[in-house]
C-alpha cells in the first residue's frame, strides 16, 4: 500500500516467514497440500498423519470440521481392525 509503505513491508516478511515455515513442515511431514478443506491432498493428509501417528501434529487446527471428521472415521478404522 502506498499510503502505508511500512504496512505492505510487513505483509511481505510475514509472507515470506510463512512460507518457509510452511516448507520445513513439508520436509518433516510430506505434501500436505494448500491447507484448504476443498484440496485432496489436504483431507489425504489428515487421514495419513492419524494412521501413522494417531493424532495430529501441533500445526493441525483440531477444531477445524475436516480435522474432527477425519478423527471420527480414523477411529472407527481403528475399532473395525479389533
Amino acid at each position: 500500500d502506498q499510503k502505508y509503505p511500512i504496512v505492505s513491508a510487513a505483509s511481505v516478511i510475514a509472507k515470506v516467514e510463512r512460507d518457509r515455515e510452511i516448507e520445513l513442515l513439508r520436509q518433516q511431514y510430506g505434501d500436505f497440500g494448500s491447507g484448504y478443506p476443498s484440496d485432496p491432498k489436504t483431507i489425504v493428509f489428515l487421514h495419513r498423519i492419524l494412521q501413522k501417528y494417531g493424532k495430529y501434529p501441533a500445526f493441525v487446527r483440531k477444531s477445524w470440521k475436516p480435522a474432527k471428521k477425519a478423527m471420527v472415521e480414523n477411529k472407527k478404522a481403528q475399532t473395525k481392525l479389533m
